[in-house]
């Protein structure tokens, strides 16, 4: 079993698209964690997700790492990131 958290947009970020010159349409502004708000509504939904799930036997963090905070790993992210931006896995 894989468990993943997605971005949205944040209440007050929105991203930008252009067309550049081959004509094909880009990202120009990631929409995700522009402004300290946004970080830091995604750093609580990371450890709420750690917290909820901390008491679950055989539970492998993938992302975050074990021993890495979850604002450190948010601090961490590279943007454009990818949708998924945490995930866990449980061993049968």
């Amino acid at each position: 079993m894989t468990l993943t958290q997605y971005l949205g947009t944040g209440s007050v970020s929105r991203g930008r698209l252009t067309i550049n010159q081959q004509l094909r349409t880009i990202v120009s502004t990631s929409p995700y964690l522009n402004n300290d708000g946004d970080k830091a509504a995604v750093v609580q939904g990371v450890q709420s997700l750690r917290d909820s799930l901390s008491k679950v036997s055989g539970l492998t963090w993938v992302r975050p790492t074990t021993g890495q905070t979850s604002q450190a790993f948010v601090n961490s992210v590279q943007l454009p990131l990818p949708c998924v931006l945490c995930m866990c896995q449980r061993q049968h």
